[in-house]
């Protein structure tokens, strides 16, 4: 009896990777693998090192989820005020635009970069760099700022 031969590994559909912009709730992470919380904190530059069990994976990934949501509010808060500056006034009012990341424009400036000490990104953006985009000089480490 001859046996059905197994289709080459190219053949196999390409199975996508998981991604914080997938989920809907904070309640679909609950339902995940380990593999997908993992790549999600992989793909986002979290570490997961040290994680022996899911839920902690779990707690690190819904933490990046509040976390992404919370930027996404701010950075439409300020598009919105822009907006909102712009169909007042004659002149348009750039100054809520220098809050937001150089890079994407779709999140808030929330790091500095070392050793220059420029913020012009957001730290998705910043883990990126290799060299400053202001004065390109190397950089050595991107550092999370928080504002009161």
């Amino acid at each position: 009896m001859a046996e059905s031969p197994e289709p080459p590994p190219d053949s196999r559909p390409a199975r996508q990777r998981a991604s914080i912009s997938d989920l809907s709730e904070i309640n679909d992470i609950d339902n995940m693998t380990i593999r997908q919380l993992k790549e999600i904190l992989a793909t986002n530059f979290v570490d997961f090192k040290g994680c022996c069990e899911k839920w902690e994976l779990v707690e690190r990934v819904k933490r990046l989820f509040k976390e992404k949501n919370e930027l996404r509010q701010k950075a439409d808060e300020i598009l919105n005020e822009n907006e909102e500056h712009s169909n007042s006034s004659s002149g348009a009012n750039d100054s809520n635009f220098d809050e937001l990341c150089k890079i994407c424009m779709s999140s808030p400036i929330d790091c500095v970069l070392l050793e220059c000490g420029h913020m012009v990104t957001c730290t998705k953006c910043g883990k990126r760099m290799a060299e400053c985009p202001v004065c390109r000089q190397f950089v050595v480490r991107v550092v999370h700022t928080f504002r009161s």
